[in-house]
Order: C-alpha cells, then structure tokens, then sequence
C-alpha cells in the first residue's frame, strides 16, 4: 500500500506486538472504539459477538484480548484516523 499511496508510514504489526488496553484507550481518544471493531473477522465470528451490544470499555477489552477483531490497517493522518482499505479516502487524507 506504501508505494501505491506513494508515502512512508510507521507501521505496527498489532498481530505480532498487541496493543494493550491503555495503547488501544489513548489510539482512540475522542472515537468509539466499536467503530473499530472487524465484524468480518473470523475471531469476531467465533466469540458470537454478531447481534450484541457492548459498551466502548468491552470493545477496548475484547480488542486488547484479541487483535484480530481490529480492523485493519489503522493509518492516522493528522487528525483523521481511517481503518480499513478505502484507498480513496487514504489518497485523500495522504496527500
């Protein structure tokens, strides 16, 4: 996506180092976390969280518990936070 996008970006692979639960509260300061959350993911599936309501702390818990029901990727570009592959908004926000 880097040389598609044409920018440089510091990269965390949240898979390998997990993001904990006062990285995952600070990462989304001032967003709901459930807007976050992968409800395609397989792990998403698997704990039958279709359907359910959970409140933003259990979305911050289940995320730092497991890193797979993030959506991904995360870029930040200034204020704006996008999650997900929407190369539209990317190339917008990176510019």
């Amino acid at each position: 996506m880097r040389k598609d996008l044409g920018v440089e970006l510091d990269e965390r692979d949240y898979a390998k180092a997990p993001l904990n639960a006062a990285e995952l509260k600070d990462l989304f300061a001032g967003r709901d976390p459930r807007d976050f959350l992968n409800s395609r993911s397989p792990a998403f599936k698997a704990m039958g969280l279709a359907g359910k309501s959970l409140t933003p702390e259990q979305a911050l818990a289940l995320m730092a518990k497991e890193p797979n029901l993030i959506k991904r990727p995360i870029v930040i570009a200034g204020k704006e936070m996008i999650a997900g592959f929407d190369r539209e908004r990317l190339r917008a926000a990176l510019k």
